[in-house]
């Protein structure tokens, strides 16, 4: 079996992935992939353009592992046509992305963006209004590994937790799920909102100005899933019109965010670079879970663990 690695692992990596599996491993890492090994490869270990082009020619290839939990970028299409599993790492980042939700939630309520901007003024200002987390009320959009473990995050703060999902099917940990068509139900109490989806085209643009009107004018707006799944003009604009009091953004539109764009500017605004998926941990949990799979993969002929369904495109 010939495995191909387009994905930078530390070398340690590399070696328990070849120990493990009893494969030849080709290490394509920061090189231009040579497109007929990958064709010759019956498992790919991360992404390249040059995966398509050995797609339509006469390959060997049965299983694509990504190093993202969202595929919105991938072929997905060529993919089902050539009937390659399709395994993300999902859950793989989802603790420490839950982690720095957690961190925006605490900055929020303490005020520390603030006294931030006060330090950097050399300003010793009190912020106003500082509270705490406690027995408030968060609404997630999405109801996965980001919510989940944010959920587990926030269980000392005894929070009202309620979850948006496709179907409001139920969830561990949430008091209540709502079906994304009851989406303005949900928020309309909530003091935090919380948007973690995947990008499909059901989601896109799933939250705007009709979801910004529902959420209360004190209620803090944070994005850590897709960045086209909010309709970035109408968060602007509810900004601008008091309709929410602040967000915190790790995901947008078009990325980088441009430097003229209205968000950079807006007081109420935290911006980080799409950064919250990054970890120290995250080669280590992805590898694992792909020698997890691949030892379904030999027993079974396919693998078990976040495989990606075709049809609903996550």
């Amino acid at each position: 079996m010939k495995i191909s690695v387009l994905q930078t692992l530390e070398p340690d990596l590399l070696d328990k992935l070849a120990t493990t599996t009893n494969a030849e491993v080709v290490n394509f890492a920061n090189k231009t992939p040579d497109v007929q090994t990958l064709a010759e490869s019956e498992i790919i270990l991360g992404w390249h353009p040059a995966v398509v082009e050995a797609l339509n020619s006469s390959h060997q290839i049965k299983w694509l592992q990504v190093w993202s939990a969202g595929v919105d970028y991938l072929p997905l299409d060529l993919l089902a046509q050539e009937q390659v599993f399709l395994t993300t790492a999902s859950g793989a980042n989802s603790f420490n992305i839950a982690q720095q939700v957690l961190g925006y939630l605490l900055m929020h309520v303490r005020h520390l963006d603030f006294s931030l901007r006060k330090q950097l003024q050399s300003k010793w200002e009190l912020p106003q209004g500082q509270a705490e987390l406690t027995e408030r009320t968060i609404a997630f959009i999405g109801t996965g590994n980001i919510a989940q473990d944010t959920v587990k995050l926030l269980t000392p703060f005894n929070m009202n937790i309620i979850g948006v999902n496709s179907s409001g099917h139920e969830v561990a940990g949430f008091k209540q799920c709502y079906a994304t068509s009851e989406i303005t139900e949900a928020v309309k109490e909530a003091d935090f909102v919380v948007s973690s989806l995947p990008l499909t085209t059901k989601t896109k643009h799933l939250v705007n100005k009709t979801v910004f009107a529902a959420m209360k004018p004190t209620a803090l707006y944070v994005a850590v899933g897709r960045g086209q799944t909010t309709n970035q003009i109408d968060l602007i604009d509810a900004l601008k019109h008091g309709e929410l009091v602040a967000t915190s953004l790790d995901v947008f539109e078009e990325e980088p965010l441009p430097s003229d764009n209205k968000l950079w500017s807006m007081e109420n605004v935290v911006i980080t670079p799409h950064s919250a998926g990054q970890s120290n941990f995250y080669n280590i949990r992805v590898l694992d879970s792909f020698l997890a799979n691949f030892a379904d993969y030999q027993a079974n002929g396919a693998p078990s663990a976040h495989v990606v369904n075709y049809q609903n495109e996550y």
